[in-house]
């Protein structure tokens, strides 16, 4: 049995830019105590939310005591945040998804999951907002662990524990950034790099994606590349 991990933002949907960096900067201030520069938002693609608060917090000068011992509060204020700032009209659908999402399902030796680094209640919302929670099985979340590459034995037990018989080494991760390649690279996996986030196909190129492809819009190249590698 195949298990592909879809990371979400930038790969199989999109959220408004503004209302997401509203309730990410809201939430860093609050808990940090002071106000955050926009610099420090800059580059996120690929990083889990909790590695997000993290890094700010190291910025302001906190201790990884201190920063372990805040996330769950940082993790309460995001949540309320985002439930005030974002919209399920703000939530869009990458072109091809639902339809390359249907046909995967029909393939009998393959089973869906997420990677990704929202927070799992934020992820959830995503997902059922987008219309697409009934295809994936299990996943794991941004906190779940502060480091990306984690999560994928996280995965693993969470789709074994419902009873599916997946081999790990038949994974294949589904991404749109550099940091969702060194993810499956780390596990010795391969990876399905889309260019529909910020990273552009040379970059993920470089990155060592296994396979890089321009969209989800065409289902065929997606399951060609997937025969590819069960080949």
């Amino acid at each position: 049995m195949w298990l592909l991990l879809f990371d979400l933002d930038g790969t199989v949907l999109r959220l408004r830019r503004e209302a997401v960096r509203a309730a990410l900067h809201e939430a860093l201030s609050l808990v940090c105590r002071r106000p955050i520069p926009a610099e420090w938002l800059e580059d996120m693609a690929g990083k889990t939310d909790w590695g997000i608060f993290a890094d700010v917090a190291t910025l302001c000068g906190w201790s990884a005591e201190r920063i372990e011992e805040a996330f769950e509060l940082f993790a309460r204020i995001y949540i309320r945040a985002f439930s005030r700032w974002v919209r399920p009209s703000d939530l869009q659908l990458l072109p091809g998804v639902v339809l390359l999402l249907k046909h995967l399902n029909m393939v009998p030796t393959v089973t869906l999951g997420v990677l990704t680094g929202n927070l799992r209640p934020i992820a959830l919302w995503k997902l059922r907002h987008g219309g697409i929670a009934p295809f994936f099985a299990a996943g794991a979340f941004g906190s779940d662990h502060w480091e990306r590459w984690r999560l994928v034995s996280i995965a693993w037990r969470r789709v074994q524990a419902k009873g599916i018989p997946i081999q790990p080494e038949r994974t294949v991760l589904i991404g749109d950034s550099p940091r969702d390649v060194f993810c499956a690279r780390r596990w010795g996996l391969p990876c399905i790099a889309v260019a529909t986030g910020p990273a552009e196909a040379t970059l993920l190129h470089a990155a060592g994606a296994t396979v890089v492809l321009p969209t989800l819009e065409e289902s065929t190249l997606f399951l060609r590349a997937l025969y590819e590698l069960h080949a």
